[in-house]
């Protein structure tokens, strides 16, 4: 396994954090709690990005699921796509809601 350096500056800001996380990792060095710390924002980062695809698959499933339920609609109506307004198709949805 490859090592790599890490220079970090002491700042007030990194004095503070290393100060709480000694407290709450007692048995840690300092350079055990870097590299935990890294390894924690690196997982965190892995999960928001598999959350924002499952948004993303969610959003793609849900505009398949109502294309097919608009054309259900407006073959009902006896209707195509390219011969209807935005408009005219949001009142006939509420027209069929209404029912």
């Amino acid at each position: 396994m490859s090592q790599s350096q890490i220079r970090l500056t002491r700042t007030p800001e990194v004095d503070t954090v290393l100060s709480y996380l000694r407290s709450q990792y007692s048995l840690l060095s300092e350079v055990e709690i870097i590299k935990m710390a890294l390894s924690e924002k690196y997982q965190k980062e892995q999960e928001d990005k598999e959350g924002e695809l499952r948004i993303r698959m969610a959003w793609k499933n849900l505009k398949v699921v109502g294309k097919k339920f608009g054309d259900k609609l407006l073959k009902q109506k006896g209707l195509k796509r390219e011969n209807i307004t935005e408009e005219r198709f949001h009142n006939l949805i509420l027209a069929s809601k209404n029912k």
